[in-house]
């Protein structure tokens, strides 16, 4: 039997998104505990602990109906609410996406939370150990202590941290609604369109008949006007088109909910506070001063030596160069003594 005929796939509903996940079920899957299979129990589903243990269901209501219990197989104590479908095949592919969920919502920061690239990236780095140690059972009482000491340390970035992201997860969800609404109205725009022209072309054509039939005006005369009328409706038609986009581009603003407005000014608020109390005078980007010109020839007693030293014009160097960073340093100030209070 093949591998994908031996997988059986559940879908699961998580939440009120509607959203849905695979759990992965084999064919010939069996308890461990009460040796129960797919022969004896058609329906049975085994499900993982947080030790990465499996249990059917039918044992899992057993064992932990009257509370926590330690696990019959690492006798680590376990809850009932603990136990969860398997999504991958491999368990190690599983521990690890369990163990970087639970680590990603401690260590939370982001790139700008760090005055520099090489800070996040040792951030990175510990991150990693952590991981490494939880995945192999490394030093895991000493992980864990470092674990809820930086937890207990960062309480606020953590949950400002997550407060992010939630918003930023629910503006995504909101764009991705709005945009299936546009498209949606866009369609029916144009099948309405599409309606609204073809009862006009009949309804132009009905008139062009009575009109033809009852008056004594040529034929080409009445066509030209038709036309001239036509073309004046499209025109119209048209400039209705290009104004609809912009009012109704207004009005999404206007209509964003109160959570997305509240988090956009808080975003804001925050961003410009942290300015505030990062921002540093003596770090500003320098600037080189202009203005001056560098003359060929000065009367400077201190250079005169180098009009006929060739040894310095081998290495490169002239007078020029030192009269360039004597204007600079005037120009910039770099030479000026301040003035004592």
């Amino acid at each position: 039997m093949s591998a994908a005929a031996a997988l059986r796939t559940q879908t699961l509903k998580i939440g009120r998104t509607g959203s849905t996940v695979v759990s992965y079920q084999e064919d010939d899957a069996q308890c461990p505990q009460c040796k129960s299979d797919k022969y004896l129990n058609p329906d049975l589903r085994l499900l993982v602990s947080p030790c990465f243990h499996k249990m059917c269901e039918q044992c899992i209501d057993m064992l932990f109906a009257a509370g926590p219990a330690p696990c019959p197989e690492c006798h680590q104590v376990l809850r009932k609410n603990q136990f969860v479908s398997q999504i991958f095949e491999d368990l190690s592919v599983e521990k690890e996406v369990r163990i970087r969920k639970r680590v990603a919502k401690v260590f939370n920061k982001r790139p700008e939370d760090f005055p520099s690239l090489r800070l996040y990236n040792d951030y990175l780095e510990e991150v990693e150990d952590i991981t490494f140690n939880l995945m192999n059972g490394v030093d895991v009482d000493e992980t864990e202590a470092r674990i809820t000491a930086y937890e207990m340390e960062n309480r606020d970035n953590i949950a400002e941290n997550q407060a992010r992201s939630m918003n930023e997860s629910r503006y995504q969800t909101y764009q991705e609604e709005l945009q299936k609404r546009e498209r949606e109205q866009r369609r029916e725009d144009y099948l309405k369109q599409l309606e609204d022209e073809r009862r006009q072309r009949a309804h132009e054509k009905s008139d062009l008949l009575m009109e033809l039939a009852n008056t004594n005006k040529s034929a080409q005369a009445i066509l030209a006007a038709r036309s001239s009328s036509l073309k004046r409706s499209s025109a119209l038609r048209q400039q209705q088109q290009q104004q609809s986009p912009a009012s109704s581009s207004a009005s999404d603003r206007l209509s964003l909910p109160s959570w997305l407005t509240s988090a956009m000014d808080t975003d804001h608020a925050a961003n410009d506070a942290a300015h505030a109390r990062d921002f540093d005078a003596h770090q500003l980007i320098y600037t080189y001063p202009s203005g001056y010109t560098v003359w060929d020839d000065y009367i400077d007693p201190s250079t005169d030596y180098l009009k006929d030293n060739r040894a310095a014009r081998a290495g490169g160097y002239a007078a020029r160069f030192a009269h360039e960073r004597a204007l600079a340093d005037a120009f910039s100030g770099l030479s000026c003594m301040t003035i004592p209070s």
